[in-house]
C-alpha cells in the first residue's frame, strides 16, 4: 500500500514539515511509495510536495493527516475513499491565548480532533504526551512514534563561520530556540536573564524564532528587552546559522509551559549544548532523565544554576555523557520501529487473492536507470551496455523514465513496455519539467554549504527525474523482481527508490566528487544497498572518505569490446582530413567542454599545425571556432573508426567515475589527454601509462606534444591495458552478488 501523507503547510521552517518529510525517510525505508500533499505549498517547493487537489488515493492506501488548528483538511480527510490516519503534534491550550482569535480556534481546534475519532485507523502521537491527548479525543489505535534527529547535522562542522564569529562574546550565553509565541514563555526568559546580569553583567541571552514583528506579544518583549543588556532576537536562521547559535552558547533554557515534544531540546542535545527546561507537559518525557529538568520557575536560583552549568567542567561533562546517552533514543531506527508496529498494528487492507509465481530459471532483476535508449555516453551508456551483456543470465526489466533530455526531463518516448534493442522497457512519464536556470541558482544556495534535510531533499526533487510512477512500481511490484540494479546515485528515482528495496538491490553508483555528493540525504543511497559496484579504486576511496559506513563495495568497472574499425571510413564520412582531436560524449558545460575550447582556441592561435577538433554527441550548448568540427551524434561504428584514427582521445571532464571513453580509446589503440583535476582519469592515466594529464593551458599544450610524440607505444600500452576488462569478469562479479541476495532471500 502507499503511504501518503496530508499537511495543513509544507513551509520553510514549519516544524511539521519538517516532520512529515522524516516520516517520508521512514516510510521508504519500509518500502513504502509515499508522497507529501499539502493545503498550503511554499514558493519553490512544489517540487517535494503536491497540491490536495492531486491526491488520489487507491482503497487500499492510508494517508496520514498531521492535524492542524481548524484546518478544513480534516474534513477532506474524512471523505477520502481510502484507509486513514492521524499524526498529533500538540495543541496549545488556549488559556495562553485568552482575548486573541487564536483562542477561539484552539478551543475549536479541540472539538475537531475529537470530531475526526471514529473515521481514523489509526493515530498517531509524536510523545506519550500527545498520545495520551489522543486517548482522551477518543482515539483507540493510538501509538507513539517519537521524532528523530540527525546528529551529524549539528555537529561543530556544520556551522556557519560568519554567524560564529557575530556571536563571539563574553558569558554567560544562554540561548532559546522557538517560535515567539506566548505559550512559549518568552517572559520569562527574560526575567531569567534581569537575574543573570546581575551576577554577570557580560551574560547574554540569544532568541531565535521566527515572530511577528508587529504582534502585541512581540511588542511588549521588546519593550522589556530594551531595558536589559546582551538581549539579541535573531529571527529565523538558517542550518547553519542556527548550528552556530548552538555551538556559541553555554547553557540551552527553555522556559515553554506546553510542548508535545520539543526538537530544539534534542538538536541542543545533539549539538553538544547543556539543557535546561521547564518540566512541562512533554519535556520530561523528552529529557527522559538527561539535562536538568526544573518545576519552579525560581529566577533568582536559575540564574545561579546557569552560571554552575557555564562554569563548572564536571557537571558540564557529566550533563553532556547523560545527554549523549539520551540523544541515542531519537534515532531514526527506534523511530521506524515505532512506525512499523503503528501500521502493523492497524486494520489491515482487504485480501487480495495470491497466485504463487512460476520459479524463474533465471534471477529476474530489475535495472532502474533515469533514462535508457538513444542515450550518448554516461552512466546511461553503461547501463546500457551491461544490460546487453547481462540479458543471457538474468530475466531483465529496464525501469526507466520517458525522458530523453537530461537537463529539461521533457517526455519523449510513449509511457508503458518498450523494447530497446531486444530488451524489455518499462517507462513511466516524468511529472515536473526542469528549467536549468533556477535549478542552477538553487544548487549555487546549497551547495558547498550545511543544510537541513528539506533543503538536501529539495534539491535533489529539482534534480529530478520526478516519477512518482516509478517509485510505485517499486512498492507493488516488489515480489515480481530477485534483485535490484540502480544506476547512478545522483538522481531521484535512485535516492527515494534504493530504501524502498535495499535488502535485495545493487547500486552502481557512478560517484565522483561532486558538491551534492556531500549531502546528507545520499547516506541511504550509499550505505543501504547490499553491494556498491564501483568502477575504480579511486571512487571507492571517495565513498570511504565521505561515508565511512557504507555498504560492501568492490571494484567491478566495464568491460571493452574492440570491434574492428576504418578510420578512413570516418574521415570519408565527415569530411576530416587534418589530424585531429576527438572528444566523444555530451556537450555541455558540466562536462568541461568550455574550458576544452579556450585551450583550443589558444593552440590554434599559437601553432599553425595544429590538429583539428571533432567533437561528437548530443550539444547543449553553442560549439563554434576555427578547426572545430562538431559532426552531431554518431553511432557505435561511426564511434569506434573516429576513436582509431584520431591522435588522441581528449576527456576534459573534471567529474568522472570511470570514463568509458577512456578505455574505448585505449581499445583502439588510441592515447588520452584528460583532465588532471579529476583523480579517477588521473589514476586510469597512471596506471595505463597510454596518456597524459592537464590542469591549465601550458599542460594541455605540452600533453597534446606529449602524446603526439609517443602515440605508438602509448597506444600499445593502453590497448594492453584495455584487455584486462573483460565482460566475462564483470558479468561474473555481477552474478555473484545477485546469487548473494538470491540465497538470503531463500533463508
Amino acid at each position: 500500500m502507499a503511504v501518503h501523507q496530508l499537511i495543513p503547510s509544507f513551509v520553510a521552517g514549519d516544524a511539521t514539515g519538517q516532520a512529515a518529510l522524516h516520516l517520508q525517510l521512514l516510510l521508504r525505508r519500509m518500502g513504502h511509495f509515499a508522497e507529501l500533499y499539502a493545503g498550503e505549498v511554499g514558493s519553490g517547493l512544489e517540487s517535494l510536495a503536491q497540491p490536495v487537489s492531486a491526491l488520489r488515493p487507491a482503497p487500499e492506501d492510508l494517508v496520514l493527516y498531521h492535524h492542524g488548528i481548524a484546518s478544513p483538511l480534516s474534513g477532506h480527510l474524512m471523505h477520502l475513499p481510502c484507509r486513514r490516519g492521524l499524526v498529533f503534534h500538540n495543541i496549545s491550550p488556549a488559556r495562553f491565548y485568552a482575548g486573541t482569535p487564536l483562542a477561539e480556534a484552539l478551543t475549536s481546534g479541540r472539538a475537531q480532533l475529537a470530531a475526526m475519532a471514529p473515521f481514523v485507523e489509526v493515530a498517531i502521537g509524536v510523545s506519550d504526551f500527545n498520545s495520551a491527548e489522543l486517548r482522551t479525543a477518543g482515539y483507540h489505535n493510538v501509538h507513539t512514534v517519537p521524532l528523530f534527529i540527525e546528529p551529524e547535522r549539528f555537529a561543530e562542522s556544520q556551522a556557519d563561520p560568519a554567524m560564529r564569529r557575530r556571536l563571539e562574546g563574553p558569558g554567560p550565553t544562554v540561548l532559546s530556540v522557538s517560535r515567539v509565541a506566548p505559550h512559549k514563555r518568552f517572559e520569562d526568559l527574560l526575567a531569567l536573564h534581569a537575574q543573570l546580569v546581575r551576577l554577570r553583567p557580560e551574560a547574554r541571552l540569544l532568541l531565535v524564532g521566527g515572530y511577528e514583528p508587529g504582534s502585541r506579544y512581540f511588542k511588549s518583549l521588546r519593550r522589556t528587552a530594551d531595558g536589559l543588556p546582551g538581549v539579541h532576537f535573531l529571527g529565523r536562521l538558517n542550518h547553519a546559522e542556527l548550528v552556530a547559535a548552538y555551538r556559541s552558547a553555554q547553557v540551552f533554557v527553555s522556559m515553554s509551559e506546553h510542548e508535545g515534544f520539543g526538537v530544539p531540546l534534542i538538536e541542543a542535545m545533539a549539538a553538544e549544548l547543556p539543557v535546561l527546561a521547564f518540566g512541562a507537559a512533554a519535556v520530561p518525557e523528552t529529557l527522559g532523565g538527561a539535562g536538568i529538568a526544573f518545576d519552579e520557575k525560581r529566577f533568582a536560583f536559575l540564574a545561579e544554576l546557569v552560571m554552575e552549568m557555564s562554569e563548572s567542567p564536571d557537571l558540564r561533562r557529566r550533563l553532556l555523557k547523560g545527554q549523549a546517552r539520551r540523544l541515542a533514543h531519537f534515532s531514526a531506527e527506534n523511530s521506524q520501529q515505532a512506525l512499523e508496529k503503528a501500521l502493523g498494528e492497524a486494520p489491515p487492507p482487504r485480501a487480495r487473492p495470491h497466485r504463487s509465481p512460476r520459479k524463474p530459471k533465471r534471477p529476474r532483476v530489475a535495472i532502474v536507470v533515469q533514462r535508457y535508449g538513444q542515450v550518448t555516453g554516461g552512466a546511461e551508456r553503461h547501463a546500457q551496455q551491461l544490460a546487453e551483456h547481462l540479458a543471457p543470465h538474468w530475466e531483465l526489466t529496464l525501469l526507466t523514465t520517458c525522458a530523453k533530455n537530461h537537463l529539461s526531463w521533457e517526455n519523449v518516448f510513449p509511457p508503458g513496455p518498450d523494447r530497446v534493442d531486444g530488451l524489455q522497457v518499462l517507462r513511466f512519464p516524468v511529472t515536473r519539467t526542469r528549467n536549468i536556470r533556477p535549478f542552477n541558482a538553487l544548487s549555487n544556495t546549497v551547495f558547498n554549504r550545511p543544510n537541513e534535510r528539506l533543503r538536501e531533499e529539495h534539491w535533489v526533487a529539482e534534480q529530478g527525474p520526478l516519477s512518482p510512477g516509478l517509485l510505485a512500481h517499486l512498492e507493488k511490484a516488489r515480489d515480481a523482481y530477485d534483485g535490484f540494479l540502480f544506476f547512478t546515485y545522483l538522481y531521484a528515482p535512485t535516492v527515494w527508490g534504493v530504501p524502498m528495496v535495499a535488502d535485495r538491490a545493487l547500486l552502481v553508483p557512478t560517484a565522483h566528487d561532486e558538491p551534492p555528493i556531500r549531502f546528507g540525504v545520499y547516506s541511504d543511497v550509499f550505505e543501504r544497498p547490499r553491494a556498491l559496484m564501483c568502477n575504480t579504486p579511486e571512487e571507492i576511496s571517495l565513498i570511504q572518505r565521505l561515508y565511512p559506513n557504507h555498504a560492501r563495495a568492490r571494484v567491478v568497472g566495464v568491460g571493452v569490446d574492440r570491434p574492428s574499425a576504418a578510420p578512413q571510413r570516418f574521415r570519408e564520412k565527415h569530411g576530416v582530413h587534418r589530424p585531429y582531436l576527438l572528444y566523444v560524449g555530451r556537450l555541455e558545460p558540466g562536462k568541461g567542454i568550455p574550458e576544452l575550447l579556450s585551450h583550443y582556441r589558444v593552440l590554434r592561435q599559437r601553432y599553425a599545425d595544429a590538429p583539428d577538433l571533432v567533437l561528437a554527441g548530443e550539444a547543449h550548448m553553442e560549439l563554434s571556432g576555427e578547426g572545430v568540427r562538431y559532426v552531431g551524434r554518431i553511432d557505435e561504428q561511426d564511434k569506434h573508426d573516429a576513436l582509431a584514427g584520431a591522435l588522441a582521445v581528449v576527456v576534459p571532464s573534471r567529474f568522472e567515475s570511470l570514463s568509458l571513453l577512456t578505455l574505448e580509446a585505449f581499445a583502439q589503440s588510441t592515447p588520452v589527454l584528460v583532465n588532471g583535476h579529476s583523480e579517477v582519469l588521473v589514476g586510469q592515466v597512471e596506471r595505463s601509462g597510454a596518456g597524459q594529464a592537464y590542469k591549465d593551458l601550458d599542460s594541455f599544450i605540452t600533453g597534446l606534444r606529449e602524446v603526439g610524440n609517443q602515440r605508438g607505444p602509448m597506444g600499445r600500452k593502453g590497448l594492453a591495458y584495455a584487455k584486462k576488462y573483460s565482460w566475462a569478469k564483470v558479468v561474473a562479479a555481477y552474478q555473484e552478488e545477485m546469487d548473494r541476495i538470491l540465497e538470503e532471500k531463500r533463508r
